[in-house]
């Protein structure tokens, strides 16, 4: 169901997986990027014009120093947490984590998350509240890639693991880095994020996207998803949902 007004542009985009799916997954299945003749880098003058949110400066300076500084105070404990996904292993911190060992980063994290999901609201017009229902701290090394993929559906038809999540964001906290674009697959184009930046689109197969191969350095993001389903609400995100009497 879309909670959104008449005049959202929800109601224009494409629910289902497509051929340009298809094609885009085959020219980024290596992590390298296979392009067309189609493909094309978005640049800040096409921001206005897309289907989805892209912020330069979503962050300050100050919030992605203090974000990146809590995640290098707690990088010796990554490898201690099991996550049961060899993928994810080592590379990734929650907020409520992040807020243990530094209350100003994970005060960072939760209220750039909620500023998110109004922005996104206000975008897509929506008429339904969000609720993120995570967020992270992500570390990319050189060498990783991540295959392409919807947020809530698989190309199978199998069932997702996050089937409520309907919209999700990225923001950048570095850019010293070389690779690690993201590539949307039914749009054929692909961003070279800047550190602040928010990215920010919906989570089904119209907006597909992958990671392509970090080359150099390391890539830092702070990832969220979010739904209109409050019983998926993060708890450190939104204390007052589970602090009623």
């Amino acid at each position: 169901m879309l909670y959104c007004t008449d005049s959202s542009i929800l109601h224009s985009l494409p629910t289902g997986q497509t051929d340009a799916n298809v094609a885009g997954r085959q020219r980024c299945a290596t992590g390298v990027l296979a392009r067309s003749p189609h493909t094309a880098e978005l640049l800040p003058a096409d921001y206005a014009a897309l289907d989805f949110i892209v912020i330069e400066n979503f962050l300050g300076a100050t919030e992605t120093a203090t974000l990146l500084q809590s995640f290098a105070g707690l990088r010796g404990t990554l490898n201690n947490k099991n996550l049961n996904n060899a993928y994810w292993q080592g590379r990734i911190l929650f907020a409520h984590e992040v807020n243990a060992h530094s209350p100003a980063a994970g005060s960072i994290m939760q209220h750039f998350q909620v500023e998110a999901a109004r922005q996104i609201g206000n975008f897509y017009q929506l008429t339904h509240p969000l609720y993120a229902d995570t967020v992270q701290l992500v570390l990319w090394q050189e060498g990783v890639n991540m295959p392409a993929h919807a947020d809530n559906a698989n190309p199978d038809g199998s069932p997702h693991g996050m089937a409520w999540r309907n919209f999700s964001s990225i923001v950048y906290l570095n850019d010293d880095y070389d690779g690690g674009e993201l590539y949307f697959t039914a749009l054929d184009r692909y961003l070279k994020p800047k550190a602040g930046m928010l990215v920010a689109f919906t989570a089904g197969f119209h907006h597909e996207h992958s990671v392509l191969k970090v080359t150099r350095g390391e890539r830092f993001t702070m990832p969220g998803f979010y739904t209109y389903d409050a019983s998926k609400a993060d708890r450190f995100i939104y204390p007052e949902l589970w602090n009623q009497p």
